[in-house]
């Protein structure tokens, strides 16, 4: 080993620099960018700056060009975020000062050669730090470390409109001090990187793992056997990572490191201290390997681990380009990004895409949207601990990559499963009655809970006036009481008078309204909300958002209209975010789901199994009526001889929501028909559905048989 203390200037005249394949991606931000400009901004004259240590090792062939030229190649293994952006810095400078471009030029700092510049990082990023950063190309960015670097030249080009260029150009060549130290043994260079953080950035997960399989490919076989495969696929990893810079708003909640520990569950099952901490786990296994001699064992433990983890990356990806997907996937999967809270069922939905994906749309969207009934009932609604169920979702997710005797169907079983072990259907309709319900849940997720009310009211007139979830998500919108909290005690309905308190603050008694309304209207009475007064536009009767609108047909609003309207949510919910009544049996029809085309030959595959309590029921009393029923006909039915709570006229629509969210509106068309009779619905099974006779053979039929 050995050692020299150099500057900036001097050590880049000694030859090339490599990044080598064990080493971290480009990783430096505006804090450590910013720390540099300012070291040398204020370095007082005729001093000089600790640049810090810097480990090489020179490679036994040195480089040699076309005409002969040779110059001495040297990976670091230490050092490169500060060689890397040095570099950057220096070639910004010519650009803005002209001595600075002349003696640069003179010294060979950056292009020694045509064909390449003194330093070049690793594989996937070589090519864009050469013809784009450097060159005159546009290249996109397809990596993390991509877009850093692109961003280090653009901060620098911000920073020098203002800072003498020249003076601490010279700093950096000149007065910035290195201490090199030069390493004797290859072997160990990943072995030495694995140990050493660079300035202000430590390594991620991610980064010492593909150090340690690098160092452990080189021990276990001979000349680094899967060298070529570790750099493809981790060079595919951080492309597909990429997506925690571009994609979607949600991803941001989630590092490198989020998405390694979510492919270890996937790879290898559930245990609470391996799950955090699955980098040493894999170390233990590979070095026990190979303590033992089982050289043959860690090969095939690195190339399955990699090619897994590759696949996991890919998925990640995917879940936060939901534009990307299929239709049924992307409007699925916007819904579950929005409403977040997703740590915990990332696994399972990673798995799924592993192993449904886009081939099988259907599948992969009834998944994702097992997955926000999940989240919105135990998390959401109930309020539980952000690592509840965690354990249980990780094996899942396991199981869902892992044992191919798990079918699609133990899927979905399982997640409705773990949904009813944490809120079951009592619990959730606890949640929502409870009288403070206002208090107990975010304001974000009652707005979330609205918007789809709202999209049901729409379905039952077939007319759409729904803003975009995001805008009612957004700080535009806010909840508002409709009874005010703060209301005149003349203006509270006599029969509240004695329970206002127990009564303002509950579901029937809040809507969603613009943060302008609540602002200016949202005290008023009642009255004067449903029907402005002359000169006043904004009024319930002519809102554009329905949960507000359909308000404008109360009489008056009172304890009664609260839990009636309480009630039609309630049924709306359960229907909603509602789960098997008990666990299904796999299987089903032969009927292929993934088919694009929605004139069903049969029922889907799934239908019977995903029938909740109310549709079954809903279904069973058409089959027995034979004909046209009215709406009030069918609920006291429901009420009278399957005992369940119906609440108001809108509890079928609700039922019809259930079909359409599950399946699509075209096919709720075919399996309902209804159109309005007087001041209400009538339905029917449509009799040209061609689905009555299977209905009856498996709603009626098995049940009457011994």
């Amino acid at each position: 080993m050995q050692t020299r203390t150099e500057t900036v200037a001097s050590l880049y005249q000694d030859g090339f620099f490599d990044i080598p394949s064990y080493q971290r991606s480009y990783s430096w931000e505006k804090s450590q960018l910013a720390d540099l400009v300012d070291d040398l901004q204020y370095l007082p004259e005729e001093s000089n700056h600790f640049f810090g240590n810097i480990i090489l090792d020179k490679k036994d062939q040195q480089y040699q060009t076309d005409r002969g030229r040779r110059f001495d190649v040297y990976d670091v293994v230490d050092g490169q975020q500060r060689l890397t952006t040095a570099l950057i810095f220096l070639h910004v400078a010519t650009q803005f000062d002209d001595v600075v471009d002349e003696t640069v030029s003179e010294d060979n700092l950056i292009f020694p050669i045509e064909e390449r510049p003194r330093l070049m990082p690793q594989d996937q990023d070589g090519e864009f730090f050469r013809d784009s950063l450097f060159g005159n190309a546009s290249l996109e960015c397809e990596t993390p470390s991509q877009e850093r670097l692109e961003y280090a030249k653009e901060y620098f080009q911000t920073e020098f409109e203002d800072l003498p260029v020249r003076e601490i150009s010279e700093r950096l060549r000149y007065d910035c001090k290195i201490n090199v130290v030069e390493i004797d043994s290859d072997s160990e260079a990943a072995s030495i990187f694995e140990s050493l953080n660079d300035r202000g950035k430590p390594l991620s997960s991610l980064d010492k793992t593909k150090s340690f399989l690098m160092y452990m490919d080189d021990r276990s076989s001979n000349q680094g056997a899967l060298e070529t495969k570790i750099k493809q696929r981790f060079g595919s990893i951080y492309r597909e990572l990429f997506v925690l810079s571009n994609g979607h708003d949600r991803v941001s909640d989630f590092d490198e490191d989020s998405v390694q520990r979510f492919h270890w569950g996937i790879y290898d099952g559930y245990d609470s201290d391996e799950y955090f901490n699955s980098l040493d786990t894999l170390k233990d296994r590979l070095r026990e390997q190979y303590r033992n001699g089982e050289y043959d064992a860690v090969q095939d433990e690195i190339d399955e681990y990699t090619l897994n983890l590759r696949e996991a990356a890919s998925a990640f990806a995917a879940l936060f380009n939901p534009s990307q997907r299929p239709d049924e996937v992307g409007s699925a999967l916007k819904r579950l990004l929005i409403l977040g809270r997703v740590a915990n069922v990332l696994p399972v939905l990673m798995a799924a895409q592993m192993e449904y994906g886009d081939d099988e749309p259907d599948k992969m969207a009834e998944i994702i949207r097992g997955c926000e009934t999940l989240v919105f009932r135990v998390y959401a609604t109930d309020g539980r601990r952000a690592d509840t169920g965690r354990g249980r979702l990780v094996r899942l997710a396991h199981s869902i990559h892992a044992d191919d005797s798990y079918l699609f169907e133990d899927v979905v079983n399982r997640l409705d499963s773990i949904t009813r072990i944490y809120t079951d259907d009592d619990r959730f309709e606890r949640n929502l009655r409870d009288p403070d319900f206002y208090e107990s849940m975010s304001s974000q997720d009652i707005r979330y809970l609205f918007y789809h009310y709202g999209q049901n009211l729409d379905i039952e007139i077939r007319e759409d006036v729904q803003r975009d979830l995001e805008q009612i998500l957004s700080t535009s919108f806010e909840v508002e009481h409709i009874l005010a909290r703060k209301l005149p005690e003349e203006h509270i309905p006599e029969n509240l008078h004695e329970e206002f308190d127990d009564h303002v603050h509950r579901l029937g008694n809040l809507t969603v309204a613009s943060e302008y309304w609540n602002k200016n209207y949202g005290n008023l009475p009642f009255e004067q909300k449903k029907i402005a007064p002359e000169g006043r536009e904004a009024e319930y009767k002519s809102s554009n958002l329905r949960v507000q609108q359909s308000l404008a047909d109360y009489d008056e609003f009172g304890r009664d209209e609260i839990e009636e309207r309480e009630q039609k949510i309630v049924d709306f919910a359960l229907e909603e975010w509602g789960i098997a009544s008990e666990p299904q049996t796999s299987g089903g029809s032969s009927i292929d789901e993934g088919s694009d085309d929605i004139e069903y030959e049969s029922l889907p595959d799934s239908f019977f199994r995903r029938l909740t309590n109310r549709q079954e029921a809903f279904i069973r009393i058409l089959l027995d009526n034979g004909g046209w029923m009215l709406n009030e006909d069918v609920r006291q039915r429901m009420e009278d001889e399957y005992d369940l709570s119906t609440g108001g006229g809108q509890a079928i629509s609700g039922i019809l929501s259930g079909f359409t969210r599950k399946y699509s509106e075209d096919f709720t068309y075919r399996l309902i028909d209804y159109e309005w009779m007087g001041d209400q619905m009538q339905y029917r099974l449509h009799p040209d559905s061609g689905y009555i006779d299977e209905l009856r053979d498996r709603l009626v039929r098995s049940v009457e048989e011994p």
